[in-house]
This record gives C-alpha cells, structure tokens and sequence, in this order.
C-alpha cells in the first residue's frame, strides 16, 4: 500500500513539472517547443471511482456501505473521494441498473 500511494504522489509531482516547463517555454518565446512536448503515454488507464467500487463490491459478494467504500478506496487504492459525491453516483448508477444495486441508504451492491 505504501509503495502505491508514492508512486500516486511521484507521478503527481511529474506531472505538474511537465506543466511548470511547458509554461517556462511559453514565457521564454518558445510556443514550438511547448507545443510539441509530447506527454508521456500512460501505461494504464486509471478506473473510474465508480468501476473502481464495483469491482471492490464484486470481491466482497455483499453489500458495502459508502463509509466503508471511501476507506477501502483510501487504504488499498491510494484514491480519494468525498463520501457525497460516491454516493451520488452510485446512485445514479443504480437508479440506471448499471453495475450496482442499492439495498439500504447508502448502501450498494454489485449486480451479478
């Protein structure tokens, strides 16, 4: 857990030097060499919190309380969120049938 929240925080600290470069390009003249920077291709697309939760309620194989889902998310995935939003979608994600199903007040479920 450890190594993923520094890897969370050094490709946050790359990510905004980028910016810082592209920026002192742009302010020396150099609007070629800032807009030719290339970013640098990701190796993963990162989940959605919404794909992220369903997976986590597919692993559990019950229902989960957005609480406990924004402290799993917190510990094991290095991501964080406020509790509203999640719920919000979550939410919106069931009324839709997609992915989850709520049972009790912010309480969701994956849907087999």
């Amino acid at each position: 857990m450890a190594n993923k929240q520094r890897t969370l925080i050094l490709e946050t600290m790359e990510t905004m030097l980028e910016f810082q470069l592209r920026g002192v390009r742009q302010a020396l003249g150099r609007e070629e060499d800032a807009q030719n920077d290339v970013a640098r291709p990701r190796s993963r697309k990162r989940k959605s919190l919404v794909v992220v939760c369903a997976e986590i309620l597919t692993e559990r194989q019950g229902a989960v309380h957005v609480d406990e889902l924004v402290e799993i998310l917190r510990d094991e995935y290095g991501r964080v969120t406020d509790r509203d939003s999640l719920s919000s979608a979550l939410a919106k994600k069931s009324k839709q049938g997609i992915l989850v199903r709520r049972i009790a007040p912010a309480t969701f479920e994956a849907i087999e």
